[in-house]
């Protein structure tokens, strides 16, 4: 590992994880996930890369970590909470719901949607158009308004959905 790398590794660790901690916040808030989540995946794989040159780095200090069983416990809660996520899916054979569902809205018209949603379809692309989405038609799909605007489809779904909670 060159000097340059060993004086780094630990500050771009720590950067890396901010990235990679306020995305997965984001996109775990529904804030503009159609926007960071790619970001969110790359960085992660570079981050895992950086923290296994950051143990590489540490390793003396790492070995006490061994040698006292101080690392034991805090990977053992973590196995634990990321298999109570993985193993009820894995067991259950079925795929998280929710990439079928936003399709399903990103491909309904903006008519349908607001009905679903118990708006006024006039005023759900009211809504869209005072945010620089443009709106031809009611009956055109929440994707086909997108597209005309240049935005991604999830960025027209969260402007209406945060406009319902107001």
């Amino acid at each position: 590992m060159s000097d340059t790398l060993k004086n780094y590794i630990t500050a771009i660790s720590a950067a890396l994880f901010l990235v990679v901690a306020g995305s997965g916040l984001a996109m775990f808030f529904g804030i503009g996930e159609d926007l960071v989540k790619e970001l969110h995946e790359w960085l992660a794989v570079i981050f895992i890369v950086a923290i296994g040159l950051h143990i590489v780095r540490n390793w003396g200090g790492m070995k006490t970590y061994f040698r006292r069983g101080t690392i034991i416990a805090p990977v053992a809660v973590a196995a634990v909470v990321a298999a109570a996520f993985v193993v009820p899916a894995a067991l259950s054979g079925r795929e998280n719901p929710m990439p079928v569902l936003f399709q399903s809205l990103e491909k309904a018209k903006l008519e349908d949607l607001a009905r679903v949603l118990e708006l006024p379809a006039d005023s759900v692309a009211d809504i869209l158009e005072q945010k620089g989405f443009v709106v031809l038609s009611t009956d055109l799909s929440v994707s086909e308004i997108a597209a005309d605007s240049g935005r991604p489809p999830m960025a027209a779904l969260m402007t209406i959905v945060e406009a319902k909670r107001e």
